[in-house]
């Protein structure tokens, strides 16, 4: 380290130390000098009042007796004082007796005197001689620079030894200033610079030989305590920032930190990835060298966030990738400020896969995933906008209900998946004839509905218009389609209900388009039919049987008989079907066939289930107290297809079970093939908790539905019930006959338990019993009964000790 001479504290302190000390020995000797002055000044004075005095007596006697000759002696003996310039003694009547001048001689000091005192002073002493005499005058003129001339020669002496002086303590002090202080500021300076701040740890700095325990010692004291502190935290620091790098590398989430120009401060690996590059200094040059479509915009938002210093989040940002894919980002900018230059923190998220997923989710909530038409949601949600619509333009509208007819044949003799493909050919036909503003959505299976708002100024025009539309569309349904090297032709219904009219919601308006819809299939399947408004009667009853369920809901008016389940060979109790029934109480029993539809179709069906099997459990629980109720029964319970795809179903049925302590062996869910096959893994997944539960499954009307082998050999059944249609006729119908044989040899070859419902007469009972292990249930052995009466018939009474 060199430090320039006129810039070290020893020179500085040298000049200082310097100019204090002669300055300070001037100013106190020029005081001496001066006090000097004034005390010598004072004794000029004196003396020439006591010459005056010594010379006044000869010079009063010299004017009393006007003797010039000693007058002038008097003149002459003051003349010899060379500091008196001019000496002269006048008589009583100012008459010069004697007088003497001096030569006035120039001198160095004279402007100095004239400065301090004046250059000359005149006295006058007067001569008295007699009281009543004038007297006479003696005048002295004072030299002052020759009476201070001795003063002057002695101050200058003073002034010259004191500066001297004043000079050697300066230097002496410089010297000592130098050892002490300015050169062991210079090691321990030296000490300082050559400390290297870019190899951490810094070491400490050693102690100046001498100077421990002094000022020095307590810097360099001060200093390493600040080193270690210094070592310590770039230590912590280097640590945090390889977190922070393992922790932003780790990030699936781009991280950058750039300035309003486009500088890079940092970034992390997922940014490099994204642009496959290493090195990257100008994000704006990086975004236009990779052609990336969104640049000026992006550039313009960081640019925006640093001049407002207004944080962004969440925002959602397309950007497309560098080889032209696309990507939708969640950006994130943070403004901050770093070596006053303003930078802004951004974090991309790449939620492409969220979106599109929600987008897929969107989509399966308003889409049918077979034909891509708007599904239920979405047509009851566009339904009752478009009844806002009309109501607003005070125009009218229609909604079409079409229904394909004996569609159900071709599933059956064609297969499922032959099925889909036909149900899309149609959907997409009839799309073709769709317009804006007109919505056509599959409602499920076979059935379309279409709506089409502000059709008509008038009700007149709004039928017509739907008239048309339905016949064209019963035209475009029934063209052929040709599928697997077979042309099918199929037929539709449409039943068509206007609106608005008066306070029609969306609820009563698809009960009057299914009313009519029912009405043109009594009177002929291919046609359409208007709804009217005698048919009103028909939606009022179904409303009051919707209100009428909902009140005998609350007021538990539902409840359960039993039909005996016996094996056939046996011809012993194995079982038993818990049957809801509905004690109206003012319509009596009410026929199952009166409600059951309605009921299974509507939205009380889950909580008028789970009250059922309660119940079913509540009985059980009972009997097994009493000790009537056998280990190896099983009440079975019918679950219908929206109970079984309500989310928490398995949930509930494990709550009932606990509620009453019960294991699920005594209890049997019977299913049908309709309700499991339209989801088919989420069922499969239910049944096997269910079953882990110790709970069977039947699967009830066995040939009515798909009867696919496939989806049966998937569905973990534990029994097979032959429906009773197939049970009527096998003792005089071959066909029956051998579709029966056929169920029961698919069964038996799955292991399957098999259950023949509808059993009436003996012949039918005969026929059956030619197979081993048939479990039989129907009117031969026994009807529905109240469970009192079951409990009675069936149950066997508790052993009394």
């Amino acid at each position: 380290m060199t430090i320039d001479l006129f810039q070290r504290l020893s020179y500085k302190l040298a000049r200082t130390s310097f100019v204090v000390v002669v300055v300070l020995g001037v100013l106190v000797a020029s005081l001496q000098v001066y006090l000097d002055f004034r005390s010598q000044y004072r004794e000029i004075k004196a003396n020439v009042e006591e010459i005056s005095r010594v010379s006044r007596t000869a010079a009063q006697r010299a004017v009393f007796l006007l003797d010039d000759r000693l007058a002038e002696q008097v003149v002459q003996g003051l003349a010899e004082y060379r500091f008196l310039s001019y000496i002269a003694i006048l008589d009583d009547q100012g008459q010069l007796m004697a007088e003497h001048r001096q030569t006035a001689v120039a001198s160095q000091t004279q402007w100095l005197t004239r400065l301090l005192v004046g250059d000359k002073e005149s006295f006058h002493y007067p001569l008295q001689t007699s009281a009543n005499m004038p007297p006479g005058m003696l005048e002295l003129e004072l030299n002052k620079d020759r009476a201070l001339s001795p003063f002057y020669q002695r101050a200058w002496r003073v002034m010259l030894t004191g500066t001297a002086r004043n000079v050697g303590i300066a230097l002496v002090l410089v010297l000592v200033y130098h050892f002490l202080l300015t050169r062991p500021l210079v090691n321990l300076a030296s000490k300082f610079a050559a400390l290297d701040h870019t190899r951490v740890p810094v070491n400490n700095i050693p102690h100046l030989r001498k100077h421990e325990q002094d000022e020095l010692g307590y810097i360099v004291n001060s200093a390493n305590r600040l080193l270690t502190n210094f070592n310590q935290k770039h230590a912590q620091l280097q640590h945090q920032q390889q977190q922070l790098s393992l922790i932003l590398d780790a990030s699936p989430n781009q991280v950058f930190a750039v300035n309003e120009n486009g500088e890079l401060l940092f970034y992390n690996q997922s940014f490099k990835r994204y642009f496959d590059r290493d090195v990257f200094d100008n994000y704006f040059e990086l975004l236009a060298s990779c052609e990336i479509k969104e640049a000026s915009q992006i550039r313009g938002l960081i640019q925006r966030v640093c001049r407002k210093q207004s944080p962004v989040f969440n925002r959602q940002q397309h950007l497309s990738g560098i080889h032209n894919e696309s990507h939708v980002m969640q950006m994130s900018l943070v403004p901050f400020v770093s070596e006053h230059v303003t930078h802004v923190i951004v974090v991309l998220n790449n939620i492409t896969e969220l979106v599109e997923a929600e987008e897929r989710v969107e989509y399966l909530a308003y889409c049918d995933t077979l034909t891509g038409l708007a599904n239920r949601n979405k047509i009851l949600e566009q339904l009752q906008e478009d009844l806002h619509r009309c109501k607003a333009s005070n125009r009218y509208g229609a909604a079409l209900l079409i229904d394909l007819n004996d569609f159900k044949r071709i599933n059956d003799t064609m297969g499922h998946s032959l099925g889909d493909e036909l149900l899309l050919h149609i959907s997409q036909r009839m799309a073709m004839r769709v317009r804006e503003p007109e919505t056509l959505a599959r409602l499920g299976g076979d059935e379309f509905i279409l709506s089409m708002p502000e059709i008509g100024e008038t009700i007149e025009q709004a039928r017509q218009r739907a008239e048309q539309v339905a016949e064209r569309f019963l035209q475009t349904i029934s063209q052929p389609v040709t599928l697997a090297n077979q042309d099918f032709s199929v037929n539709a219904t449409v039943g068509i209900a206007l609106y608005p009219l008066g306070e029609v919601t969306v609820e009563v308006l698809l009960s009057q388009a299914d009313t009519a819809l029912n009405e043109a299939k009594r009177r002929a399947h291919g046609s359409y039919q208007l709804f009217e408004p005698q048919m009103a009667e028909e939606v009022n009853r179904l409303l009051q049987l919707e209100s009428d369920i909902r009140t005998s809901y609350q007021e538990h008016h539902f409840t359960f008989y039993l039909q005996p389940l016996i094996d056939l060979h046996a011809r012993s109790l194995v079982g038993a079907e818990a049957l809801i029934r509905w004690e109206h109480p003012l319509r009596g029993l009410v026929q199952p066939g009166e409600f059951i539809g309605f009921l299974e179709n509507s939205d009380m069906i889950n909580p008028v289930g789970l009250q059922l099997l309660d119940d079913v459990c509540q009985f059980i629980r009972m009997h097994k107290e009493q000790g009537r109720f056998p280990p190896e029964l099983r009440i079975a319970v019918n679950i219908s297809e929206r109970q079984l795809y309500d989310a928490d179903f398995v949930g509930k049925c494990q709550s009932v079970l606990r509620k009453y302590k019960l294991p699920g062996s005594c209890l049997e869910f019977e299913i049908t093939e309709g309700a499991a096959l339209h989801n088919l893994d989420e069922v499969v997944d239910k049944m096997r908790k269910l079953q882990n539960e110790g709970i069977t499954f039947a699967l009830d009307d066995f040939g009515t539905g798909y009867s696919s082998l496939s989806y049966l050999k998937r569905l973990p059944v534990n029994k097979v019930k032959i429906d009773k249609s197939f049970i009527d006729d096998i003792t005089i119908d071959p066909q029956d006959a051998a579709m029966v044989a056929s169920i029961i040899a698919i069964a038996r070859n799955m292991n399957l338990l098999i259950v023949a419902e509808g059993v009436e007469t003996d012949a039918q009972a005969q026929w059956l019993s030619q197979y081993e292990g048939i479990l039989i249930q129907g009117y031969l052995f026994d009807k529905p009964l109240t469970a009192q009466t079951f409990a009675q018939n069936y149950l066997p009474e508790p052993a009394v000790f």
